[in-house]
């Protein structure tokens, strides 16, 4: 299975890797540590989209998207994905469950 990660996918990725790694107020070690989790809980969710691309759930604003939540504690977090191609998989976006999903999901 290819996997693309588009612009907006991998944007995401790095402000949400941002992010995390300046929740400082438990200290710079532990922010960075935080940071490294939530890089590698997208890993793994990626990782299950590749192995099983039809489960999760359709994305009813746009034709042919699905999209999974980031594995626990980071659970707020979506990753939108299409699979155009029967052996591809295109990686939209990943974004935080509380922001106006129809708006900013537009591939």
């Amino acid at each position: 299975m290819t996997l693309i990660r588009r612009e907006g996918f991998v944007s995401a990725l790095c402000d949400g890797i941002l992010w995390y790694s300046a929740q400082a107020e438990h200290g710079r070690d532990a922010a960075t540590q935080l940071a490294g989790r939530f890089a590698e809980a997208v890993d793994d969710s990626v990782m299950k989209i590749a192995e099983r691309p039809h489960a999760g759930a359709v994305w009813k604003h746009r034709n042919g998207y699905r999209f999974v939540t980031v594995q626990k504690p980071f659970h707020r977090w979506l990753i939108f994905y299409r699979q155009p191609e029967t052996d591809l998989i295109e990686l939209v976006d990943l974004i935080r469950g509380e922001r106006d999903l129809p708006r900013r999901v537009t591939g």
